[in-house]
């Protein structure tokens, strides 16, 4: 199945499929139309009762439109050691490309690294990266490296490689909590694949809903309006990382997140 690489602007609005809901999947997606989202953000890693395609099926009845998909994030540390982990997460993730090809999914949302003190870039985790590179350009789907705790390895494969199938995943809640001083956007606003947007307060990574943290959410849509981005807006903000939250029915929260989601949209779209 084919992929399509061409950004179209939308007015979508989207959430994560992984959001700490006490629904079953097919249950999630029915909720996540009825509240007014467009478009999901699907893990694609390992863990979910629904196979791949059982995911992908779901979005497809409910009229969803599968912005990105999320890699896995187990044994990232491994790409860059001088081991053979290191070549199975890289089987994983070329086989993530191979599936995303498959079901006609253009982007693939990848970390680089687990917690906050990982291996230095390296000459073999470098090999790694640019034969996934190679599996991205030959797949023809598009690699979105996300912003993480650390800068460095994203920061290194970005300004080293200029392939049309490499950019930036821009997540706002470990910009805000983790790098505050490195303006992501500002660096990178012309490379952006996907947005996944959620608020804190800068003392951790809560993945509150936007609005209801301390964002400036004013000079963020500033700067996605102004970016290369131009699909769904996606909220990855949970459900169970409050007690504010957790007072709400599920469907309240989901309406409640959409609102929120609609409104950052309209604010960027505003500024373009």
């Amino acid at each position: 199945m084919s992929t399509n690489l061409d950004n179209i602007r939308t007015n979508m609005v989207g959430i994560t499929t992984v959001n700490g809901f006490p629904a079953l999947m097919s249950e999630r997606f029915s909720l996540f139309k009825a509240a007014g989202f467009e478009s999901v953000l699907l893990w694609w890693g390992p863990g979910e009762k629904e196979s791949r395609g059982e995911r992908v099926a779901l979005a497809k009845k409910y009229g969803l439109r599968i912005e990105n998909v999320h890699a896995t994030t187990d044994n990232l540390n491994a790409i860059w050691l001088n081991d053979s982990a290191g070549n199975q997460t890289l089987a994983e993730l070329e086989q993530e490309l191979e599936e995303c090809s498959y079901f006609g999914i253009g982007t693939l949302v990848v970390h680089l690294t687990n917690g906050s003190v990982p291996p230095p870039v390296s000459k073999i985790g470098i090999s790694r990266i640019e034969r996934l590179i190679y599996s991205a350009e030959k797949n023809g789907v598009r690699i979105a490296f996300e912003n993480l705790r650390t800068p460095e390895h994203v920061q290194y494969v970005l300004n080293h490689y200029s392939s049309r199938f490499v950019g930036l995943c821009y997540d706002s809640g470990h910009e805000h909590f983790w790098t505050p001083n490195f303006d992501w956007l500002k660096e990178y606003g012309s490379r952006v694949f996907a947005i996944h947007l959620h608020d804190n307060c800068g003392e951790k990574d809560s993945h509150l809903v936007p609005f209801d943290g301390e964002i400036d959410w004013r000079q963020k849509s500033k700067q996605i309006a102004d970016s290369s981005y131009t699909g769904s807006i996606t909220i990855e903000s949970e459900y169970n990382v409050s007690a504010q939250y957790r007072r709400y029915e599920l469907t309240d929260f989901l309406s409640y997140t959409c609102e929120k989601g609609k409104l950052l949209e309209t604010m960027i779209q505003a500024q373009r």
